[in-house]
C-alpha cells in the first residue's frame, strides 16, 4: 500500500498560504490539517478565511478542533459543514501549558475516566467523521494502556499517536514502546493509527516504516519544513538537484508573497518567514551563516539581501 503524508497542524505556520505553496510546488501530500480551531467560539473571519475552499482548492483539509466538551465539538463540526467539511480531528495532544491547565489537549490525559466520558458524548451525537490525534500520557505513560484501552471502544476511523507524553513536549526520545502497544492492541481494521513524531529524514521514516510496516500513515510537521521533498523522498520520487532548488525558491516567493499580502506590516510577514527558516536552513550548507544573516533582518528588503545568494 501506498504511505500516505499528512502535514500536521503547527500554529502559526500550516495555514491557507502554506497548504497551497506545498500543493503548488511538492504536491506529494495527501491530507493537510488547520491549526486547531477553539470549538467553543464562534469562527472568526482569521478562521473562516483559513479554511475557506476558496483558499484550499484542491487541497484535502481537515479542520482540527480543540475541545472536551461533545456538543461544542459538533457545533464546530456543523459550522464547517456548511463550509464543505465532512471531517475534524480533535486535538488531543497540544502540550501548552495555556491549553492543559484548562484541562484541554493532553491535558484531559491525565484524567482518563474524563476522556472516556468525553469520547461517549462525542460518539453518542457524531454525525460526521470524527477523528483524534492523541499522545501516550500527561505526566508519564503508566496510563497508556488504559488509553488505549478507552480509544479502543469507539468507532474512531483514524488515530494519530505522537509518542510523547505532555511533559516531554517535543524533546527527548520518541517512546516507540507505547505506539508498539498500539499496533498490537488497536484494531486496525476499524481505527486506522498514524504515526507521528520526529520523521525528519529518510532515514528516520526508513527506521520507523521497518519497525512497523502494517502502519502506511504518517503526520509530519517540523520535518517537512526542513526537508519540504520529504514527501517526495518517501514516496519514492527522485529530483535533480538544480529541480529540487528551483521548486524550493517558488515555494519560498509564494509563501513570502502571500504573508506581504496577508499582513499590514512587513514585520508580520518577516516574522513568519524566519520561523520557517529555523526550520529551512538544516537544508543548506553553511546553515549558521545563513541563519545569522535572516536573524537580523528587520524588513523586507534586509530580508531579501540576506537570502540573495542562497537559492
Amino acid at each position: 500500500m501506498t504511505n500516505e503524508i499528512y502535514l500536521a497542524p503547527m500554529e502559526g505556520l500550516t495555514g491557507y498560504i502554506i497548504r497551497n505553496a506545498f500543493h503548488h510546488h511538492f504536491d506529494y501530500i495527501d491530507k493537510y490539517y488547520t491549526p486547531f480551531i477553539p470549538a467553543a467560539k464562534r469562527m472568526n473571519f482569521k478562521i473562516k478565511n483559513d479554511i475557506s475552499p476558496d483558499n484550499n482548492a484542491g487541497i484535502i483539509v481537515v479542520p482540527q478542533l480543540m475541545t472536551i466538551i461533545g456538543e461544542e465539538a459538533m457545533d464546530m463540526a456543523h459550522q464547517l459543514r456548511d463550509y464543505g467539511y465532512n471531517e475534524v480531528n480533535i486535538n488531543l495532544g497540544c502540550p501548552s501549558g495555556t491549553v492543559v491547565s484548562k484541562g484541554r489537549g493532553s491535558g484531559i490525559l491525565a484524567d482518563p475516566e474524563k476522556l472516556d466520558h468525553f469520547l461517549e458524548e462525542l460518539y453518542s451525537i457524531a454525525d460526521m467523521n470524527v477523528t483524534i490525534k492523541t499522545r501516550v500520557g500527561f505526566n508519564d505513560d503508566e496510563s497508556w494502556p488504559r488509553l488505549v484501552e478507552i480509544y479502543s471502544k469507539y468507532p474512531i476511523s483514524e488515530l494519530t499517536i505522537h509518542p510523547r507524553v505532555q511533559k516531554d513536549f517535543y524533546k527527548g526520545a520518541i517512546r516507540l514502546e507505547d505506539f508498539d502497544l498500539a499496533v498490537s492492541a488497536i484494531d486496525q481494521s476499524k481505527t486506522r493509527l498514524v504515526y507521528n513524531g520526529d520523521i525528519n529524514s529518510m532515514e528516520n521514516f526508513n527506521l520507523i516504516k521497518e519497525r512497523y510496516p502494517s502502519i502506511n500513515s504518517f503526520m509530519i510537521g517540523r520535518g517537512m519544513f526542513m526537508h519540504p521533498s520529504l514527501a517526495a523522498q518517501i514516496k519514492g520520487v527522485t529530483m535533480e538537484e538544480a529541480e529540487y532548488r528551483q521548486r524550493l525558491k517558488n515555494w519560498h516567493d509564494e509563501i513570502l508573497n502571500g504573508y506581504l499580502e496577508l499582513f499590514s506590516g512587513e514585520k508580520d510577514a518577516i516574522f513568519r518567514m524566519k520561523e520557517i527558516w529555523s526550520y529551512l536552513k538544516d537544508d543548506f550548507e553553511d546553515s549558521n551563516r545563513i541563519w545569522k544573516k535572516i536573524k537580523k533582518a528587520q524588513n523586507v528588503a534586509d530580508y531579501k539581501a540576506a537570502i540573495s545568494t542562497i537559492f
